[in-house]
């Protein structure tokens, strides 16, 4: 008796020093282009440019937590067959991930799911479209912005293009207008 006394306190014991597993916290995503374009001040559409020569063009970021990107999308004032997406690492200007859209219809956002890309917090990264149609978008009184533009867990750091068709990362930059719409789908991980 005193045996099975000792051995339900030490069963007792055992299971009461096993940790609980927790389950992983799921962050929810985060679409940070819409916030982007409010705290900019960029929220003005000047002009819709259609069939106006080939550019390479978009944001410069970085995430404040480590986290992966689970979707794009892209929205232009004229269809397309396909739109190219390439996601870079902007300091060594080397491409991570590309993606084709395809069937893109005027002023309708498409959004494609792709397999999750990681990234580091803190990373600097760029994502940007190749495209001959997009939005002008200024600020009120064209005034010019002052990056960074906090978004979320995004902290945009500057818009870049380039006038070209070729997969190529963009190096003009320009504090007074934002053209596109790229966006994408970010969500947390740690």
């Amino acid at each position: 008796m005193a045996l099975l006394a000792v051995s339900a306190i030490i069963g007792c014991s055992k299971e009461e020093d096993e940790a609980v597993q927790q389950p992983a916290k799921v962050y929810a995503e985060e679409s940070p282009l819409s916030a982007y374009i409010a705290n900019s001040g960029f929220n003005q559409v000047s002009t819709n440019f259609i069939n106006s020569g080939s550019y390479e063009f978009g944001l410069r970021f970085s995430p404040k937590v480590k986290g992966k990107i689970n979707a794009v999308s892209v929205n232009i004032p004229d269809s397309a067959p396909t739109i190219r997406v390439t996601i870079w690492d902007a300091d060594t200007k080397t491409v991570l991930k590309t993606i084709n859209i395809s069937s893109v219809v005027a002023n309708v956002e498409k959004k494609e799911t792709i397999e999750p890309l990681m990234l580091q917090k803190d990373g600097k990264y760029a994502i940007t479209f190749n495209s001959n149609d997009w939005y002008n978008r200024t600020r009120t009184g064209n005034t010019p912005i002052t990056y960074p533009v906090a978004a979320g867990n995004i902290s945009f750091e500057g818009y870049n293009w380039m006038a070209t068709s070729a997969q190529s990362f963009p190096t003009n930059v320009s504090s007074t207008y934002y053209a596109g719409d790229l966006g994408f789908v970010f969500q947390q991980v740690d």
